[in-house]
């Protein structure tokens, strides 16, 4: 069964990586679309309808995984094509963003000082320990090369939509996983995510707002648990 990652915003798709090399089948398991390189508009449903196509274009259902703002728009996948995810596991995110505190913060500062730290200002509260230091240079030099108007569109749309009256029709098996850690989104929103959803599993983890990446083992588990169901 395929499995399709969708990262957050300002993070490479590498940071599947370690999660993929822990899989069976190794480093090519995890599909990681890279959704903010690419062409607009970035708007949440415009990413999920990109993301739909792409697991068209694979011919069977997959798991998919929503890192942060990809988990806003893996769970509108999974509420508007419900024939493409047979099981959908949302890390460190959210229903809606109410509570998370520095989002208009962030919107004025892609407007006014775009560049090298307001990149590594992101990355680095993604984590609770910090990077080595060859894959703290290389996504950042990712975030680099995003367009500052996709990450402006996107978390502007993130801002203004709440998933909560969708997410009941989300009927396949999902899991929440959450670190605990998390500087951005608290376990009070994955508990509320988790109890919108009706077949859901809360998983919380020791770790920072990207539990696939620093806590392998744990997120193997998930999946492993969740595809079971």
């Amino acid at each position: 069964m395929p499995v399709v990652g969708i990262p957050g915003t300002l993070c490479a798709p590498e940071i599947f990586d370690r999660l993929a090399a822990a899989l069976p089948g190794g480093s090519d398991t995890v599909d990681a679309v890279d959704w903010l390189t690419a062409p607009g508009p970035w708007r949440i449903e415009d990413v999920a309808a990109s993301v739909s196509r792409r697991i068209e274009a694979l011919g069977e259902p997959v798991t998919l995984l929503g890192h942060s703002t990809g988990g806003c728009v893996a769970a509108t996948v999974a509420a508007t094509r419900p024939d493409l995810v047979s099981h959908l596991l949302l890390a460190n995110t959210g229903a809606h963003m109410r509570g998370h505190g520095d989002v208009d913060r962030i919107l004025t500062t892609i407007t006014e000082d775009w560049g090298p730290s307001l990149h590594a200002a992101v990355l680095d509260r993604s984590f609770a320990t910090p990077l080595p230091s060859g894959l703290r240079t290389r996504l950042l030099a990712y975030a680099a090369r995003v367009p500052p108007a996709a990450v402006l569109e996107v978390l502007t749309s993130q801002r203004d939509l709440d998933l909560t009256p969708k997410l009941a029709s989300i009927t396949c098996p999902a899991t929440v996983l959450h670190g605990s850690h998390d500087r951005a989104r608290s376990v009070a929103d994955a508990r509320y995510l988790a109890e919108q959803l009706p077949d859901c599993e809360l998983t919380v983890v020791a770790t920072g707002h990207t539990p696939f990446w620093e806590d392998v083992p744990s997120t193997v588990a998930a999946l492993e648990r969740l595809r079971a169901r």
